[in-house]
């Protein structure tokens, strides 16, 4: 009777259709899509970063409203204005955190199955390549977009005061989510070359800043001016191919202005009159062939390689040799023996040769008066900032994972054994990943120093027309020597400063992507702080100064930009402005030097507590 009930109970369901539960399995079934979703659910890692997005988006909104009607009685019109300002800060902040947290998720997405040796595992079930990449994709990619859709209802509290439509919004995160999935894509499709998720975060977050500052920097440089508009320029060929031009075509339609056509070939001409449709088409495509061609690389990663080629022999680290140890032996591990290999040692001479370079060529045109001077500065402030995030994220990622990767494969445990102390460790650390990231930190203040050198040589051709307070055009000079002198001062300390922080979290930590994770939340947080420090003190005299010279990329557009950010202290003259700046740089670099070494003390006192209640954790 039972049995019965139980079959006729059954029988009025019919079973699934194959088809159905063929493409579930590659989407919302897949079983390491599942796994995944439901470990990170669980990861106090996971939900701090979740915390720390939504958290920073509320307080710029919290904040922009809040100055929005501090300043008394205002207009409908006035209240419009600045609920669109506040808008466009969240936009432009929103994709910058998604270029930012998604190749931290996605950074081991393929390379983590196979640290804990369950690649081979993972490789003898049922599932297919593509299984394995969708799932990885999904998965991850899942905490992303969720972060998109949860963002939405603080973008729609802006609508409260107008000024934003509706459209603008819903356009505004389609743009976001399509870069999510791109760069996931990207993510997954380096990861499956490499057998280290550390190796694949540091290579895409660099290629990532990379391209789009390029891509950014060479749109301003073509871009051409509408007839009749004074600041008002067409789209170019590059715009559907950066989600921040494609945000500026959103949030700026009259500023920067969609041509009807374009006597570009198809179907490029259809991209540059449909910017945001070209995106999205772009995107998809592009995340679809990378997919694919995931799909067939991924089992590679389960070969076990007899031999090398050539080419890895050369890149690898080279032979032992005997190397006299003078000073910190550990500052001496760091930067003679670690990273020794020629790739190494041609990612950072490269860099710096490059920067140089790209100076050099930079100036010349401006010298020769074949670019304008404003076209010399913003180009000039872009590639310093591109340089600048590249030095800070490899600062990062070498310091936070110096000691939970000496932990993972026990070396800590050897050079505890030794008569080593913490203090000549964790200064020894420093030290030697200072050193080692030298010739990368020289790259931008050798430009910065150059930027000087030529605005004092040159003070009839290195000037350019701005706005300065009470709304009156003037000139001038193209930047503050004083600041660019000085920046060297400010740069390495703050740098030193990210890599005690990166040390702080790697000796807390188990793992080497969690230090990062992190060390470069911690130093978002403190940069973008200060950004929000400086925008109500804009108007003050030295104030504003000093909170700029607590961070290099603030007191770099106060140096190049000073008539919009510290108009007060500009107008005052060149030589106030100068010693004020030259000064505040000094003492953001005391301040950055007196917390480092504070930070430092710290550790050594916990040091050998901390190793204590980690050790044995892998």
């Amino acid at each position: 009777m039972l049995e019965h009930s139980r079959q006729a109970f059954l029988d009025h369901f019919k079973p699934m259709p194959r088809i159905l539960h063929w493409f579930l399995r590659f989407s919302i079934l897949n079983p390491i899509c599942i796994r995944l979703i439901g470990a990170a659910s669980r990861r106090n890692r996971d939900l701090l970063i979740r915390s720390f997005y939504l958290g920073v988006l509320a307080a710029v909104l919290f904040f922009g409203l809040m100055a929005i009607t501090a300043t008394g009685r205002l207009s409908l019109r006035e209240l419009a204005a600045g609920s669109a300002n506040v808008f466009i800060i969240l936009a432009i902040l929103q994709f910058i955190l998604i270029c930012v947290l998604t190749p931290l998720f996605m950074a081991s997405a393929i390379s983590k199955e196979a640290e804990p040796q369950t690649w081979d595992v993972l490789l003898t079930t049922p599932m297919s390549p593509t299984q394995i990449v969708l799932g990885n994709l999904f998965g991850r990619l899942f905490f992303i977009i969720a972060l998109s859709v949860a963002a939405l209802p603080l973008m729609v509290v802006t609508q409260f005061f107008g000024g934003v439509p509706l459209e603008t919004i819903l356009l505004t995160q389609v743009v976001a989510i399509c870069l999510a999935i791109l760069i996931a894509a990207l993510a997954i499709a380096i990861s499956v070359t490499r057998t280290a998720g550390r190796k694949a975060a540091v290579g895409f977050f660099v290629i990532t800043i990379v391209v789009l500052a390029t891509t950014f920097g060479v749109d301003n440089f073509i871009r051409e001016q509408v007839r009749g508009g004074q600041l008002n320029y067409y789209t170019t060929v590059l715009t559907p191919f950066n989600p921040f031009l494609v945000l500026e075509t959103i949030l700026a339609p009259s500023n920067y202005v969609i041509p009807e056509s374009s006597s570009s070939p198809q179907p490029l001409a259809w991209m540059v009159t449909h910017p945001v449709q070209g995106w999205c088409w772009f995107t998809l495509l592009t995340s679809t062939i990378l997919v694919v061609w995931s799909s067939l690389k991924v089992r590679t990663l389960g070969v076990k390689h007899a031999g090398q080629s050539k080419f890895a022999q050369l890149m690898a680290p080279t032979a032992s040799q005997h190397k006299a140890v003078s000073g910190n032996p550990i500052a001496w591990r760091e930067r003679v023996t670690r990273h020794r290999n020629l790739g190494s040692l041609l990612v950072r001479w490269g860099f710096l040769a490059v920067s140089l370079l790209t100076c050099i060529i930079m100036t010349t045109l401006f010298l020769t008066i074949m670019i304008q001077p404003s076209t010399y500065r913003d180009s000039m402030t872009i590639i310093v900032i591109t340089e600048m995030l590249i030095v800070l994220f490899a600062a990062i990622t070498l310091s936070a994972s110096a000691i939970a990767k000496e932990r993972e494969d026990g070396t800590l445990d050897l050079l505890l054994t030794t008569a080593m102390t913490p203090k000549m460790y964790l200064y020894g650390k420093v030290k030697g990943l200072v050193l080692h990231l030298l010739p990368m930190v020289l790259a931008p203040c050798l430009t910065m120093m150059t930027i000087g050198v030529v605005v004092l040589a040159t003070p009839n051709i290195a000037i350019v027309p701005d706005t300065l307070p009470n709304d009156y055009e003037t000139v001038v000079p193209l930047a503050v020597y004083g600041g660019a002198f000085t920046m060297p001062f400010l740069f390495i300390p703050f740098v030193a400063f990210c890599i005690a922080i990166g040390l702080m979290w790697s000796l807390r930590s188990k793992g080497s992507i969690s230090a990062i994770v992190i060390t470069l939340t911690l130093i978002t947080i403190i940069t973008f702080g200060l950004g929000l420090c400086v925008m109500p003190l804009s108007s003050t005299l030295y104030a504003s100064a000093f909170f700029n010279a607590l961070s290099p990329i603030s007191q770099l557009f106060s140096t190049m930009h000073g008539a919009t950010t510290i108009p007060k202290i500009i107008a005052q003259g060149d030589k106030s402005a100068n010693a004020g700046l030259a000064v505040c740089s000094l003492v953001g670099g005391l301040l950055w030097s007196t917390i480092c070494w504070g930070l430092l003390k710290s550790m050594t006192a916990s040091f050998v507590m901390t190793v204590r209640r980690l050790a044995g954790q892998r």
